[in-house]
């Protein structure tokens, strides 16, 4: 049989030790989150660990446990860039021998070639002469006219001067 007695010193008793490990726990967690905010702050690992007295690895486990530190939120945050590819053909630079850089375009050796017939009228790949003003040349930004005349394509425009640019580069005449 129970003693009432005991029963009712076991129920205190564990609500006591409820109440203390809640306890730890937030104190846990205002430790580490002050350890975390030290790193943040400025301080080294290594800094941290020898003003608490602790080892350099428990400082990175707490960090870590707390939210991680300023350079990992970085790393795991960054803009993965993906494969450049060719903005008129959609080509990756793994599939062609050179994808020469504009500002926010890329063109490829064949592109160029394409563009250059398109510029001469001979057309071809989708692209064509833009007659007027019609657009401005997606490298230099500025507008066709007739001494500036445009190759339209589906995602972006080439004007003449910047083509004979891009043959240069190409052919390895470029300053």
């Amino acid at each position: 049989m129970l003693d009432p007695e005991l029963c009712d010193r076991a129920r205190s008793a564990g609500q006591r030790l409820a109440a203390a490990e809640q306890q730890v726990l937030v104190c846990r967690a205002d430790y580490h989150t002050a350890i975390r905010r030290l790193h943040l702050g400025g301080a080294s690992l290594r800094e941290v660990a020898d003003a608490l007295s602790l080892s350099h690895q428990r400082v990175q486990q707490i960090v870590d446990s707390a939210g991680g530190s300023w350079w990992s939120r970085v790393w795991r945050t960054r803009n993965a860039t993906r494969d450049l590819v060719c903005t008129w053909c959609d080509r990756p630079s793994s599939e062609v021998s050179k994808l020469i850089a504009g500002p926010d375009v890329f063109i490829c050796e064949s592109c160029i070639e394409a563009a250059e017939r398109a510029m001469r009228g001979a057309g071809g790949a989708g692209l064509k002469r833009a007659q007027g003003k019609t657009g401005r040349c997606s490298f230099c930004r500025r507008r066709s006219s007739r001494q500036r005349p445009i190759v339209r394509g589906a995602a972006a425009h080439v004007c003449g001067e910047c083509l004979r640019i891009c043959r240069e580069i190409l052919d390895g005449r470029a300053a």
